[in-house]
């Protein structure tokens, strides 16, 4: 069998406002870096980890129906939603065991992305 060829999937989330969105996921602990400083794109990074952010793909004001899911080592979901809790940040849902073997919790950015984050249970 070959050697895998896809070394990283990236998403690529849809922002209305760039510095709005940045300061949102600051606020969930990444750090970010805009692509040549401008207004259109930027990565975001959260251990060891990165989301892409871009205003090039046609965002309306719309909620998006995009998101990520986090998949958390065991044992660190209720420390996570609690330092999200801390930093202000509203969840969708808050942590809890789901049918499909998973605890988890949701929040949604300011642009509607979906957030998912769980740990096996």
């Amino acid at each position: 069998m070959p050697e895998p060829s896809i070394a990283l999937i990236v998403p690529v989330l849809p922002v209305s406002n760039l510095t709005r969105a940045i300061d949102f996921y600051h606020r969930l602990g990444f750090t970010s870096k805009r692509y040549k400083d401008g207004d259109t794109y930027a990565f975001i990074h959260r251990d060891g980890h990165e989301l892409h952010l871009t205003t090039l793909r046609g965002r309306t004001e719309e909620p998006s129906s995009s998101g990520a899911y986090f998949y958390l080592a065991n044992g660190t979901a209720a420390a996570l939603e609690a330092e999200f809790l801390a930093a202000g940040v509203t969840l969708s849902e808050r942590l809890a065991p789901r049918e499909w073997n998973m605890n988890e919790f949701a929040l949604k950015d300011p642009d509607g992305n979906q957030l998912v984050f769980g740990e096996g249970i």
